[in-house]
């Protein structure tokens, strides 16, 4: 039997789900940089800040959370990520940890200006138990229909380069490699030698 796969838009109730998700789909970025409390932090800045919250849509099988995909667009929310970061790790890791914390954040921050004509899929993730049943394909395709209702012609995105079930999915979907970044403060931070930088065309654009 195929679970049935319902999208909506996170609300501020979804905080602690969506911490805990971020925690548990990038432990090498989030553990590194915002210490053993990282889920704690995560949901402050979630709490504090919620613009990735007004540009996080999330997936949900049964009533339950299950996953989740956060986009920037051209008419998104401006980030303010810095501010309430900082906020976020005082209140987990007092000042000297929010200091650290912030210092890691931004050295392996890629720093990417978005085209005019792109979506960009900041994160996507999806819980370990309910991966397997299409549920990163629905969220991509979220994706796409977003970019064509707001006249984009591309998604974007970054993935590091040895996670190599999500490149495969990507692929899948039609997206291909555009560069490779490496980077030996990458690697010391999050462990991985480097991403990729990976894009999807898209056939059909609304005017």
């Amino acid at each position: 039997m195929t679970e049935k796969i319902t999208l909506r838009p996170a609300a501020l109730d979804d905080a602690q789900v969506l911490a805990q998700l971020w925690a548990a789909t990038f432990p090498d970025k989030f553990g590194p940089i915002l210490g053993d409390k990282a889920e704690r932090v995560l949901y402050d800045w979630l709490r504090l800040s919620q613009r990735h919250l007004q540009t996080t849509t999330v997936a949900e099988i049964q009533e339950a959370v299950v996953g989740f995909i956060v986009l920037e667009t051209p008419l998104a929310p401006r980030a303010d990520d810095g501010r309430w970061l900082w906020h976020a790790l005082q209140l987990n890791n007092g000042i000297f940890g929010a200091l650290r914390g912030l210092l890691l954040m931004v050295l392996i921050d890629n720093d990417r200006q978005l085209s005019d004509n792109e979506v960009y899929i900041e994160m996507l993730g999806v819980d370990q138990v309910w991966r397997g049943l299409g549920v990163a394909r629905c969220l991509i395709e979220h994706a796409e229909e977003v970019a064509r209702q707001q006249g984009l012609s591309q998604l974007a995105l970054a993935v590091v380069s040895d996670n190599t079930l999500a490149i495969q999915v990507y692929e899948k979907m039609g997206f291909i490699t555009r560069a490779e970044r490496c980077s030996r403060l990458f690697k010391w931070v999050t462990g991985h030698t480097g991403y990729y930088e990976m894009a999807k065309q898209l056939s059909t654009v609304n005017g």
